[in-house]
């Protein structure tokens, strides 16, 4: 599996990268937008004709309503709204805190406020052998997955997107993502790069989807949240006021333990603090499972006053390994000595239909195997930077065997990540997206290992210590 897939049949999101001209948001601007966007051309490059036909995915929150609203403007579109039901509540014990019913409903209900069709489809065999059983395995194993990257690449941007192609004759397709379709302006473009778009990474910071959407290319992302909601108000929009989705792509949020023990039979085990692991490797007590926990959470160890926090897992004998306080050494990841994988191997950027690289990263372009750009270990993170090296299968070994489950490796080439601050409670499973200086995203990868910490090198942490999540 590549880390980008190659793009042939680009789906794009012309929603907020064809109204990005808007600067006074009301109902007005938004009609206005429109009709600059076809005066100049914009949707040119991907609908030639009229009424071309554009088929929303819609959850029923605000994001998704705007986006339809301002494509429904556009008299050029042809536009439909479509509700993805991809959980069956039948098979998980207890009530259901996502129902695809009230959902509908709601989509329902903004389609009729805009004026356009909605259809509802069943996606539940796709998600549950596509990103459901997946993550479970990994789970399992020890690591901690991101079903909302999986949900994306397998749902909302493959079967979704054949769906409404194939079976409904779609020309495009569109979201509420935030992120960014902009053309390359650079030196390292050639001369017919100006109508191949790339991802970028979004205005609003603290809503870009890059980090979930480095698998594909179909983003927007020209308006913030706030700015979104006020659209939403302008257009009198049912949705206006939905909250923010939470929790799993399409579960929604749940007591996560124990919807996972549904599934996953829980591996006993015993916490072990990393101060007794070299000396006795004494432990401290029964812990509630061993895939329930993830690196960076908080830990409540009975009969302990202080917070402490998972630092590691051990798979041998289900040890959850926990340390005290929100900046234990433990805690934090070194950018200098030993790395991180993403496990396909080699960054590839999108592809032309010729087959020639559209946009290759730095360590593609020169004679160097290491190269500096921006990065993201997990969603809303602010961009830092990084030094990207690519290193054999023979220098990914070594790795400290008390803190992480290993897998064979299967591929040649990886990438190493230096950061150049340390990061807090990187979890294996996880992803890391990288992107260029101005946006562009490169593409990601899920973690295979990081590591040592600060505490395994007996390293002080450096002060002050900027950690964006604490």
């Amino acid at each position: 599996m590549q880390i980008m897939e190659p793009i042939k049949n680009v789906y794009f999101n012309c929603t907020f990268e064809s109204i990005k001209l808007i600067n006074m948001l009301s109902r007005r601007a938004a009609v206005a937008a429109a009709a600059i966007l076809h005066r100049r051309g914009i949707l040119s490059r991907h609908i030639t004709s009229a009424k071309k036909k554009v088929v929303v995915g819609m959850s029923g929150g605000v994001d998704s309503s705007v986006a339809a609203y301002l494509l429904h403007q556009d008299k050029s579109l042809e536009v439909h709204g479509m509700y993805m039901n991809n959980w069956d509540t039948s098979d998980e014990e207890g009530h259901a805190t996502c129902p695809a019913d009230m959902e509908y409903e709601a989509v329902r209900q903004v389609c009729n406020d805009i004026g356009i069709p909605c259809t509802r489809v069943d996606f539940v065999q796709e998600y549950w052998n596509n990103v459901f059983a997946p993550c479970l395995d990994e789970y399992a194993q020890g690591f901690t997955p991101n079903p909302d990257v999986l949900c994306n690449r397998e749902i909302k941007f493959d079967a979704f997107a054949r769906h409404a192609k194939h079976l409904v004759g779609a020309d495009a397709i569109a979201t509420g993502h935030y992120a960014q379709l902009l053309p390359m302006h650079d030196s390292a473009a050639s001369s017919t790069d100006s109508d191949v778009l790339r991802l970028f990474a979004a205005v609003d910071t603290n809503k870009d989807q890059t980090y979930f959407l480095s698998h594909v290319l179909f983003p927007l992302g020209k308006f913030t949240k706030p700015q979104v909601r006020e659209i939403a108000f302008h257009a009198n929009l049912s949705t206006a006021l939905a909250k923010e989705s939470m929790g799993i792509c399409f579960i929604g949020k749940r007591p996560f333990g124990s919807f996972l023990a549904q599934y996953v039979p829980p591996r006993q085990g015993h916490f072990v603090s990393v101060r007794w692991l070299v000396e006795t490797n004494a432990t401290m007590h029964a812990h509630d499972g061993f895939s329930a926990y993830t690196i960076g959470q908080g830990a409540k160890v009975p009969g302990q006053a202080a917070k402490w926090f998972v630092v590691g897992k051990r798979d041998q004998d289900a040890a959850v390994l926990v340390a005290p306080g929100t900046h234990h050494p433990a805690l934090f990841a070194d950018h200098t000595t030993k790395f991180m994988i993403l496990y396909q191997g080699l960054i590839q950027s999108s592809v032309q239909d010729d087959g020639k690289p559209a946009t290759p990263p730095p360590a593609h372009s020169s004679s160097t195997t290491s190269f500096r750009c921006l990065y993201r270990a997990r969603y809303r993170q602010p961009l830092a930077g990084c030094t990207v090296t690519i290193v054999h299968d023979l220098d990914a070994t070594g790795l400290h065997p008390a803190r992480h489950n290993h897998q064979q490796l299967s591929t040649d080439t990886y990438l190493k990540v230096d950061f150049d601050v340390p990061q807090r409670g990187l979890a294996p499973g996880q992803s890391v997206v990288l992107y260029r200086q101005d946006g562009l995203c490169f593409g990601g990868g899920a973690i295979y290992c990081a590591g040592p910490s600060y505490w395994e090198m007996r390293k002080p942490l450096p002060s002050p210590l900027h950690d964006w999540h604490v």
